[in-house]
């Protein structure tokens, strides 16, 4: 059996809020269980009115060709898929019979964070890949865990894999940002998922929302230029042809595997040139040599094709996975693959430590070194 495509309010049970965005509302939906999948819990995104009535009419029938999407995956496939993208399972009809959101899985629990805040306490979410991009300092005082170079590099693979197994399925990602992937640090299995991918285009459909948005400091330069030419029309004459913006609006939205590619290569960038200013770098001079020497000249050579003006001369996310899966001869990079009761060798060095003996969801257990929070004691 599989999850039902449809399903009403009413068959939800209750609903616990966790979070308000922009355009939608998420609840934790703690008494619902659906056919197909486990034990798995769930949430309820529920789309607020402006962002439905941008999606127009066809709403219902995108939210329905996304659900239908994951349900004729082969089950491997779909299995492989559900590690790696929180996708939507069923969609949400409001009384009228209208799609009122989509049902997700419940992001796993090793991806989230409980995060000091400045002025004390802590504020749990999960953990985005953004917070790679910054100072260690910063990262430390926020009660993140530091995660090493040889970590990081897993980590882009792990994105590589991801972004490769949904462009191999004709979906483009769209809205690359450092806040849509979400990451668990663990020093022996460092792993990510896909989150917030409602944004993303079925190839031969159009998306769900009508355009994929581009995240600020994430624009590839057909973006860039598509936008200032837009400005530029709209400065140089009191009512430019309507006709004119539409076309400068289309070029500044259209996404592809290829803007995908530029997105993915920003991010390799920030997550291994991070440190104050990180967040928004385009200069891949560092990361190129990190990958060189840690990688070899392909993976370097695929970064400078990655930011190629013209989109036709970027490769593709599988070029990027296959480079990525073969470390340079001689280099210290450790295999992705260790034992799974393998101690994580986590920094003891005080000056990471938040919150006493806590560093990250890593705690210090005498006797037993560092272990995760939710974890049982070894006897």
């Amino acid at each position: 059996m599989t999850a039902p495509l449809e399903l009403t309010l009413g068959q939800l049970g209750r609903l616990d809020e966790l979070a308000r965005g922009g355009t939608a509302t998420v609840f934790l939906a703690p008494e619902l269980r659906l056919p197909g999948l486990g034990d798995e819990r769930f949430v309820y995104k529920k789309y607020n009115e402006a962002t439905k009535q941008g999606a127009g009419p066809s709403l219902g029938t995108g939210l329905s060709n996304f659900v239908r999407f994951r349900e004729r995956l082969p089950e491997e496939q779909r299995e492989a898929w559900d590690a790696r993208i929180i996708w939507p399972v069923s969609v949400v009809l409001d009384d009228s019979g209208a799609a009122d959101g989509v049902i997700m899985r419940l992001i796993p629990e090793r991806y989230f964070q409980e995060f000091t805040k400045r002025a004390g306490g802590v504020n749990r979410k999960p953990r985005e890949v953004e917070t790679l991009f910054g100072d260690d300092v910063t990262s430390a005082r926020k009660g993140l865990a530091g995660v090493d170079l040889p970590a990081r590099i897993r980590l882009i693979r792990a994105i590589a894999a991801a972004y490769g197994m949904m462009h191999k399925q004709n979906v483009v990602v769209g809205d690359i940002s450092g806040r849509n992937i979400i990451y668990d640090p663990d020093p022996a299995r460092p792993s990510i998922m896909v989150v917030d991918v409602d944004s993303a285009r079925i190839k031969g459909n159009r998306a769900v929302f009508g355009m994929q948005p581009h995240t600020p400091n994430w624009q590839p330069p057909e973006a860039l230029l598509a936008s200032t030419a837009l400005q530029r029309a709209s400065r140089s004459s009191p009512s430019p042809p309507v006709e004119m913006l539409d076309r400068l609006r289309s070029r500044w939205a259209i996404q592809t595997t290829a803007t995908d590619v530029y997105k993915f290569a920003l991010m390799t960038v920030r997550i291994l040139s991070n440190g104050r200013g990180g967040a928004v770098s385009r200069d891949p001079a560092r990361a190129r040599g990190v990958l060189k020497a840690r990688i070899g000249d392909t993976a370097a050579d695929l970064l400078d094709a990655s930011f190629s003006d013209d989109a036709k001369q970027r490769p593709t996310m599988r070029d990027w996975y296959d480079a990525l899966q073969h470390r340079k001869p001689g280099s210290k990079t450790p295999s992705p693959r260790v034992a799974a009761d393998e101690t994580p060798a986590a920094e003891k060095s005080s000056t990471l430590l938040a919150n006493g003996h806590q560093v990250g969801q890593w705690v210090w257990v005498e006797g037993q070194g560092w272990v995760r929070r939710n974890s049982r004691p070894r006897p």
